[in-house]
């Protein structure tokens, strides 16, 4: 199954938006308050390579000493000011008691965050890691990587013996490089370009010949 965008909605980052155009990867991010602090469009041609980084969760942390000696004298001051209003005893308890857990809670959540990276050539998204989320972002992933190599084949992987032929080799390395073009295909295509079997430039004794290339 195939899907054209990715979608998804945090409550501290904000949201993000990723679409699958006809010329390019579409990215929209969003503050908590739904202000675009990024939007731009991103060509296929200038996305390749593209892979999904996934960060494990930081390991806990134990507190360093000063967060022990300052949870000590706030325990301190409470159980003086429980000592002095006897009668504010569970207000005091509640209290502390919240101010703890909030704490623990904040620790705990910025501490085993999870996050996944959408890594391009040209830009890198880094996400909220949802375990409901994660087949959805990697289906994405794998549509707009064939959607950039299928673009790229049409757009540049045609060749035409009567036009500069340089310029075409250079294209088809360049696609090679990107993987859109095997070795094979590439081989070929050239080939039928050059009418060399072989790229390797002409050599007469130890010094290289201009490649004699005739359209």
């Amino acid at each position: 199954m195939s899907v054209s965008q990715f979608s998804q909605s945090h409550f501290l980052r904000g949201s993000t938006l990723l679409v699958l155009r006809q010329h390019g990867l579409y990215v929209s991010q969003r503050n908590r308050r739904g202000v675009a602090w990024l939007e731009t469009e991103i060509p296929y041609e200038e996305l390749l390579p593209i892979e999904l980084e996934y960060a494990e969760p930081a390991p806990l942390r134990i507190p360093p000493a000063s967060a022990w000696v300052a949870l000590w004298l706030l325990a301190q001051a409470v159980r003086y000011l429980l000592q002095n209003h006897e009668d504010n005893l569970a207000f005091w308890v509640a209290g502390l008691g919240f101010l703890l857990g909030l704490g623990a809670v904040l620790l705990l959540r910025r501490s085993r965050a999870r996050t996944v990276t959408l890594v391009t050539n040209r830009i890198r998204l880094t996400l909220h890691d949802s375990s409901s989320q994660r087949a959805h972002l990697e289906t994405f992933t794998n549509e707009l990587r064939l959607r950039a190599h299928s673009y790229l084949r049409e757009e540049y992987a045609h060749i035409n013996p009567l036009g500069p032929i340089e310029l075409q080799l250079h294209r088809l390395k360049w696609l090679h490089h990107l993987q859109v073009l095997s070795t094979t295909e590439l081989r070929t295509l050239s080939t039928r370009l050059t009418g060399r079997v072989s790229l390797d430039p002409l050599k007469l004794m130890g010094q290289e010949l201009e490649t004699p290339y005739v359209n």
